[in-house]
């Protein structure tokens, strides 16, 4: 066989090796990663359960909450409707008692002191001085 035939099949030979070596570390790597992702799947499988449990407990949270809102805001209607009911009756008492009691002592007042000028005039055409500490003014000395 001539040199270049051997050189060839030798050639071919080291090549085939070379790719046998390359896809036995191929191999290796594939079934090391095959069994890192099939651990990975068994944590995942089981984190699967309690991720649906913190779900139903989420959900059942929400709704309470839910419920708790609706609550509050019924409570609070109700808050505003007393509300209006007060200020309805402050303005009843306002209008009925405080107004028509601050006319009257007006007209208290006003009867005092006509009175009381009256009476002064009176007392002064008889000669008569009142005994007052002062005759009007802010100063009293």
């Amino acid at each position: 066989m001539p040199i270049i035939v051997q050189a060839c099949i030798v050639a071919v030979t080291l090549a085939l090796v070379a790719v046998a070596i390359v896809l036995i570390r191929a191999i290796t790597q594939l079934q090391s990663t095959a069994q890192q992702l099939e651990q990975t799947m068994g944590h995942i499988n089981r984190t699967i359960p309690e991720i649906e449990r913190t779900v139903v407990e989420a959900r059942s949270v929400l709704d309470t909450l839910g419920s708790a809102a609706n609550r509050i805001d019924s409570l609070t209607s109700q808050f505003a409707a007393t509300g209006e009911r007060l200020a309805r009756a402050s303005s009843l008492v306002v209008g009925e008692v405080v107004e028509p009691a601050v006319k009257v002592a007006a007209l208290v007042k006003g009867v005092r002191a006509g009175a009381s000028a009256l009476a002064g005039t009176f007392l002064k055409r008889r000669g008569v001085v009142p005994t007052t500490p002062h005759e009007g003014g802010n100063h009293h000395e």
